[in-house]
């Protein structure tokens, strides 16, 4: 070992081939099977080094220009004839090839699309909300007319798998109550059976969507897939449709944060297609919105006087690059007066929400990888 050595699930998670939550997952599941060849043999994930499983846990160190490592599975274990595991040798894959370059079938499934409902938390539960990957349940799972490709992943049983969750007791009891508050009892049911299946395992969320939001998030087991999505110089373009309507007063949230007034709601998106604006308390300017238009405007809106507000509103299209928390909804009510009543994203880069019904996901196809 040297001084410049590196935990291996970090150079994992800078070389793309998973985050590194996920490889640690897996060096530890590796280490709890105690070099039992059978254990080994139905783990879903393995983490190969120079050929051989790494069976130490999550300390394991290497030089950051290691780049003999594979990601595979229990099925890839052979018996060398020493009596040692190894990797089975027709399995090879150079981690340094760009990750949307590798073969599909070493990357397909790794990434999904869910229509997120209002309700639902992106990440880990809070404020009573229920996260959404409890939603990616087989029964979940969407297939559009002549959807081969997917069918097809979920045929070959090496993709997509479902594990049992052991989620909060505070957590159903929150979500069984909004079940039966909001829907009828029929419909709660149905809901509430989604929640008792297995999910998706080893996924994660690339990004956020407010639990007031509809649309298009991304699950993926690909570090390389996530640092796309989310990193700060992200070039992805994220399309929202945005209905609107006057703010009448300041909300709790910005009182405390010490806001005093809003402006006059204005039907301009200049200031929005400009950038360079500042949201209360954040130093960073807003970038450009690549675009910014009107689908649909009351009406009444051009004969706007005095305080007779409530007849005025519409749809917004908004395209942007950034993803600072809640960026739409302040940028609306700080720049334009006007309070969101309803925001859905539609599109992520190249996945668009199509068809795609609210509370269904399915598999990112192979063009939408690319």
């Amino acid at each position: 070992e040297t001084t410049n050595e590196i935990r291996l699930i970090k150079l994992m998670g800078e070389l793309g081939m998973c985050s590194r939550r996920e490889a640690s997952r897996i060096l530890k599941a590796a280490k709890e099977c105690d070099d039992d060849e059978s254990k080994l043999k139905n783990l879903e994930d393995i983490i190969f080094l120079h050929g051989k499983p790494v069976l130490d846990g999550t300390g394991v160190k290497v030089h950051p220009d290691e780049r003999n490592i594979y990601l595979g599975s229990g099925g890839d274990l052979k018996k060398a004839d020493d009596g040692s595991l190894k990797l089975d040798g027709k399995f090879r894959l150079d981690p340094s090839l760009p990750y949307g370059e590798r073969q599909w079938n070493e990357i397909r499934g790794d990434t999904i699309v869910l229509n997120k409902p209002v309700g639902y938390v992106s990440g880990q539960e809070e404020h009573g909300y229920t996260p959404a990957v409890r939603l990616l349940t087989r029964s979940n799972l969407y297939f559009e007319d002549g959807d081969d490709e997917t069918k097809e992943t979920l045929s070959m049983g090496s993709y997509l798998h479902f594990s049992k969750k052991n989620f909060s007791h505070h957590e159903d009891t929150v979500f069984k109550h909004s079940t039966t508050t909001n829907r009828s009892l029929s419909e709660s049911s149905k809901v509430e059976n989604f929640h008792n299946e297995a999910t998706l395992s080893g996924y994660a969320t690339a990004g956020r969507l407010d639990v007031d939001s509809t649309g298009v998030l991304i699950f993926t087991k690909a570090g390389a897939v996530a640092k796309r999505i989310i990193a700060p110089d992200s070039k992805i373009e994220k399309e929202y449709i945005v209905r609107v309507e006057p703010a009448s007063q300041l909300s709790k949230r910005e009182k405390e944060m010490g806001m005093t007034y809003l402006p006059r709601p204005k039907r301009s998106l200049k200031a929005l297609l400009r950038g360079g604006k500042r949201l209360f308390g954040d130093p960073k300017p807003l970038k450009p919105l690549v675009a910014a238009e009107w689908l649909e405007e009351d009406s009444f809106y051009n004969d706007y006087v005095g305080e007779n507000r409530s007849q005025i509103g519409g749809t917004l299209r908004l395209v942007l690059q950034e993803g600072k928390k809640r960026q739409i909804r302040r940028m609306c009510r700080e720049l334009l007066g006007m309070h969101v009543s309803s925001l859905e994203r539609v599109s992520l880069g190249p996945v668009l929400l199509g068809s795609l019904p609210e509370g269904k996901w399915r598999p990112l196809k192979e063009e939408e990888v690319r």
